[in-house]
């Protein structure tokens, strides 16, 4: 299958995380021989043992797969595509596509524009997203197309690379997750406030706490974060939420507006209250 084939979302994923894929197909090779030495040797207690981590590993590497399908082909969910409809972003508009060089959402979302412009800003640093899988993400990033409806920059979680109150809306995917720390993280949800007009519009992906996560990630799930973790870090961080919708409880999108002055002001009484 070719990279823009149906699967190539789900290619990607794997290439990007394949010790894990590995681990679990090792695992499985290892469960049958395991089966084979008890049934040939006598050993029959082994062989309930090796029928059961068969059954576990296929179970989990079925799932991983199916996720990564739902999550990244674009015949599954395709979270940037229900962002873009939650932030009711026009096709003359100009937003911004907070980026960590995966570069093909904010293509595709281009796609969707007329006269608008996609003002994609790479924050990418080594030192803060310290993901291998996302380095080798990066590694398979398409060229950057001649297109007048995208424009590349390079950014920072602290400085991101526009005036203030210059766009109305900003787009995060599956981004802010990639930062261990929780102050990176609010750091670069504030230079967005910044740049963000009055009423603009934030809208966020990032997969939650939620039972097909834990089904599908088991243990690794412990690592992801509830949703209220990120409705506490949108306030901090100054923006007031408006809508959340979860996509198949893997993954759940969130829109969250940047309150005009009167609303701020209104905003720190109830607060200080």
């Amino acid at each position: 299958m070719n990279r823009s084939g149906r699967f190539s979302g789900t290619i990607g994923t794997v290439y990007a995380h394949w010790p894990v894929y590995a681990l679990a197909y090792g695992s499985m090779i290892a469960a049958l021989i395991l089966i084979g030495v008890g049934a040939r040797q006598a050993w029959f207690s082994l062989i309930p043992l090796g029928v059961a981590l068969l059954l576990v590993q296929g179970y989990f590497l079925f799932a991983w797969l199916w996720a990564a399908h739902q999550l990244y082909d674009n015949d599954g969910i395709v979270s940037h595509q229900v962002l873009f409809d939650m932030g009711a972003i026009q096709d003359s508009e100009t937003f911004v596509f907070i980026d960590l060089g995966r570069r093909r959402p904010a293509m595709e979302l281009s796609r969707r524009l007329t006269t608008g412009q996609v003002i994609v800003v790479d924050v990418y640093n080594p030192q803060w997203t310290t993901s291998r899988a996302l380095a080798r993400r990066r590694a398979q990033r398409p060229s950057p197309p001649h297109d007048p409806r995208l424009s590349w920059r390079d950014g920072d979680v602290n400085l991101i690379p526009l005036p203030d109150k210059s766009v109305p809306a900003v787009i995060l995917s599956q981004v802010l997750s990639e930062f261990w720390q929780h102050g990176d993280r609010l750091m670069l949800l504030r230079e967005v406030h910044r740049i963000l007009a009055p009423d603009g519009r934030l809208l966020v992906a990032e997969r939650v706490r939620t039972q097909t996560n834990w089904l599908v990630m088991g243990p690794a799930g412990l690592g992801l974060h509830a949703a209220t973790y990120w409705h506490h870090l949108l306030g901090q961080a100054g923006f007031r939420l408006q809508k959340e919708q979860a996509l198949l409880g893997l993954i759940t999108c969130f829109r969250a507006d940047k309150p005009t002055r009167t609303e701020a002001q209104q905003l720190a009484f109830e607060l200080n209250f």
